[in-house]
């Protein structure tokens, strides 16, 4: 029904992907307590993610369970799509796909 695929780094750990099958049922958030507990027993000091600017619903959805913005790198996407070309001009709701947002929870 969902997946999440996460990189713990010395004292970081970061949240790589969250792909849920069902909505509004609390599998994604179960999915991303549960990485938060595996930093914590780890010693992470903080749980980290990047989206993009036209991820409007991650953006809600993260901030929603205690995740603060951290970042906002302008026009990463631009140097990205150098690597994969890949990437959509257009994204959610028809948003320019143009910039990461970084978010990060504080373990402790």
């Amino acid at each position: 029904m969902g997946v999440i695929t996460y990189h713990i780094d010395g004292t970081d750990c970061e949240i790589v992907t969250l792909d849920s099958l069902v909505n509004h049922l609390g599998l994604g958030t179960n999915l991303v307590h549960k990485v938060i507990e595996k930093a914590n027993k780890k010693g992470c000091r903080r749980v980290w993610l990047i989206t993009t600017n036209d991820n409007t619903h991650a953006i809600r959805f993260y901030q929603k369970r205690g995740f603060t913005w951290k970042a906002f790198h302008k026009n990463a996407i631009i140097e990205s799509r150098k690597l994969k070309p890949e990437i959509p001009e257009l994204g959610n709701d028809g948003i320019p796909v143009l910039h990461e947002i970084e978010f990060e929870y504080i373990l402790g």
